[in-house]
């Protein structure tokens, strides 16, 4: 019998094997870069560090990161001079440089550490975010006041560093996002990164401790986050036998012009090649259904009051 057990436990070790070797590169370390008044206002929707805390702790997952703040860009500098960060969030309203300023100094320095953009509003016309890496930027978030979109993009961020080594060690899946507007970004990604973990959480095995949950959350859906038709493109094709579905918006960048009807395009091109991937398509304009069932694909209403259900029943 003690035999037996012995072997059991050896075996269930072994099956846990694999989990150890993925989600390897975490985000542990966060540099906040803003002003004291967005500093302010960040904390007066609730001490930050403490609610991602409880969101981890909330939806069981890994040690959560330590955020560490700065109000102006010299002093960001020099903390990345003397400390390693895992990734840095910045505010546009700095005293001394603007963001995407700060983001290039960054790079100079450290290309390949990831440089968010916090935004409170839409960002103005100028910027484009399909070229936010040109600035030194990669991607670009709306700060509504729900720690949701941070714990969305720590994901994301981790999601990046880990794709490759995990999709090609256990083939670990991954669902494609094209998504060009922050603002619809901000609310959407969260969504989907909750309905996973909770999804995830759901088909757990009661018997496993502790130990072997978290193993097994390190397994879960990776997301592909792309703000451009030619982004979207290239991740679709790199990753293509992994990806278990496309979230997809209807207008966004393709060619470097905003096309209209770029999400219709991608999505009909990924039909005809892999007609068995599960497709959404996602837009503000209610007359996009008829468009999205000619493809055919699932359809979202953006404005719908209904949003988070209908994103987590996807």
């Amino acid at each position: 019998m003690a035999q037996g057990t012995c072997q059991f436990a050896d075996d269930l070790n072994s099956s846990f094997k694999i989990f150890h070797e993925l989600m390897t590169k975490k985000v542990n370390e966060i540099l906040l870069v803003s002003s004291l008044y967005d500093a302010c206002i960040m904390e007066e929707d609730g001490r930050l560090s403490e609610r991602i805390i409880h969101e981890y702790r909330g939806l069981n997952l890994s040690k959560p990161p330590r955020i560490t703040w700065v109000s102006s860009a010299e002093d960001a500098l020099a903390r990345l001079d003397s400390k390693a960060f895992d990734m840095v969030i910045t505010m546009p309203r700095l005293a001394d440089m603007d963001a995407f300023a700060l983001g290039r100094k960054i790079k100079a320095k450290l290309p390949d550490l990831p440089v968010i953009l916090m935004t409170h509003s839409a960002l103005t016309s100028d910027f484009a975010p399909e070229h936010a890496h040109v600035r030194g930027i990669e991607k670009v978030f709306v700060w509504s006041g729900d720690t949701d979109i941070l714990l969305a993009l720590i994901k994301n961020v981790e999601d990046q560093l880990n794709v490759i080594h995990d999709t090609e060690t256990a083939g670990v899946r991954t669902i494609l996002f094209v998504e060009d507007s922050p603002i619809y970004a901000s609310v959407l990604l969260p969504i989907l990164y909750r309905a996973i973990v909770l999804q995830v959480q759901a088909v757990l095995s009661e018997g496993l401790n502790e130990e072997h949950r978290l193993l097994t959350m390190r397994a879960r859906p990776k997301i592909l986050y792309a703000t451009s038709f030619e982004e979207a493109k290239h991740l679709f094709e790199q990753f293509e036998p992994y990806i278990l579905g496309v979230v997809s918006d209807v207008r966004f960048p393709h060619n470097q012009d905003m096309d209209p009807d770029a999400g219709i395009t991608l999505l009909t091109q990924i039909k005809k090649e892999r007609f068995d991937i599960p497709l959404l398509l996602t837009s503000s304009e209610p007359s996009n259904r008829d468009k999205a069932e000619k493809i055919p694909a699932a359809f979202i209403d953006k404005n719908s009051p209904s949003l988070l259900s209908e994103g987590r029943s996807f």
